[in-house]
């Protein structure tokens, strides 16, 4: 990833081909839904698939993750200004489904 800061879920979104690592999910099928609340938070999905990936505006069912947040503190976690584990212990990142793909989301996109 570029030194530049990502201010907004577009830049996010727009990043992640670059930031992809194919290697780390060439097994991984599953979909990490992000539910992001505030003025300018969205709903969508990150769909793992053996070493690509799509993103799906909105909610799906039955995703195999699921992280909420808001956009400030998911900002903060894709600039690497917060740890995951931080912002889960101190309620700021809500994580429910698979705990393990959950871990995997760190490797994946650099």
């Amino acid at each position: 990833m570029s030194d530049k800061r990502l201010n907004s879920i577009d830049e996010v979104i727009a990043s992640m081909r670059e930031r992809f690592n194919p290697k780390a999910c060439e097994n991984v099928k599953a979909n990490y839904q992000w539910k992001i609340s505030g003025d300018t938070g969205r709903d969508f999905c990150v769909a793992i698939d053996k070493g690509s990936f799509d993103i799906v505006e909105g909610e799906v069912n039955d995703p195999n993750v699921v992280f909420q947040t808001d956009v400030d503190t998911y900002l903060r976690l894709v600039n690497q200004e917060i740890k995951g584990m931080t912002a889960i212990l101190t309620r700021k990142l809500q994580v429910r489904g698979n705990i393990y793909l959950a871990g995997k989301m760190d490797q994946i996109f650099k």
